[in-house]
C-alpha cells in the first residue's frame, strides 16, 4: 500500500521543475539534416532531398512535391515531341517564352534574375522572381532541364521572408543533386 503514495509523489516531482517545452512551428521550414537519396526511376530522376523533409509522390506529370512548412518543391516531367533547346539562342528563345508564360498565368509574376546554365550536364533555365501562389506573395525559383526527350521543372518557393535561407540550405543542394537519364 506504501508503493501508491510513494508513485504518487514521484509523478507530482517529476512534473516540476522545467518549463513546458513549446511545440515547433510548422508554419516555419524546417533546417534540412543532412540530404536523403531519392529515385523517381520510371522518370529517369534522381535527387537529394533536404533531410527530415516530406516527399510525396505525385501523378504525371507531377513527379512528387518536397515539403518542410511554407516552403515546397514540386518536381515535374513533361514528355516533349519539339526538339529540345540546346543551343544558346535556343535557350534564349526558350527562357523568353517561359518568362511570357509565368506573366500570363500570374499577372503579380515579378521577374528577378534569370540564368541559362547546364544541370546535370545538360541545357537548363532558371527563372527566379515573385508570384502569387494561393494568394500568398512567394518567392521562386524554377528549373527547366532539357534532357532525354523531355522537360524537367524543378518549382521551389517560399515566403521571401524565409526565401534566402532555405534557398541557400534546401532548393539549391537539390537542384545541383539532380540527376537525369533516359525515363
Amino acid at each position: 500500500m506504501r508503493r501508491l503514495p510513494l508513485l504518487a509523489c514521484l509523478l507530482v516531482v517529476a512534473g516540476c521543475g522545467n518549463e513546458q517545452a513549446k511545440p515547433p512551428d510548422m508554419s516555419v521550414p524546417a533546417r534540412p539534416s543532412g540530404a536523403t537519396a531519392v529515385s523517381f526511376a520510371p522518370q529517369g530522376i534522381r535527387l537529394a532531398a533536404p533531410g527530415g523533409w516530406k516527399v510525396q509522390p505525385g501523378q504525371a506529370p507531377l513527379v512528387a512535391t518536397i515539403q518542410s512548412g511554407t516552403a515546397q518543391i514540386a518536381i515535374w516531367r513533361y514528355p516533349r515531341t519539339e526538339p529540345l533547346p540546346k543551343t544558346g539562342a535556343q535557350l534564349t528563345q526558350a527562357r523568353d517564352l517561359l518568362l511570357q508564360a509565368a506573366k500570363a498565368r500570374d499577372q503579380t509574376f515579378t521577374e528577378a534574375k534569370t540564368t541559362i546554365t547546364r544541370i546535370g550536364g545538360h541545357p537548363a533555365i532558371q527563372v527566379r522572381g515573385t508570384e502569387t501562389l494561393a494568394g500568398q506573395p512567394q518567392t521562386v525559383r524554377s528549373t527547366h532541364v532539357y534532357a532525354f526527350g523531355g522537360e524537367v521543372v524543378v518549382d521551389a518557393f517560399a515566403p521571401a521572408a524565409v526565401f534566402g535561407q532555405v534557398d541557400r540550405d534546401a532548393f539549391r543542394p537539390l537542384v545541383k543533386s539532380l540527376r537525369l537519364q533516359a525515363p
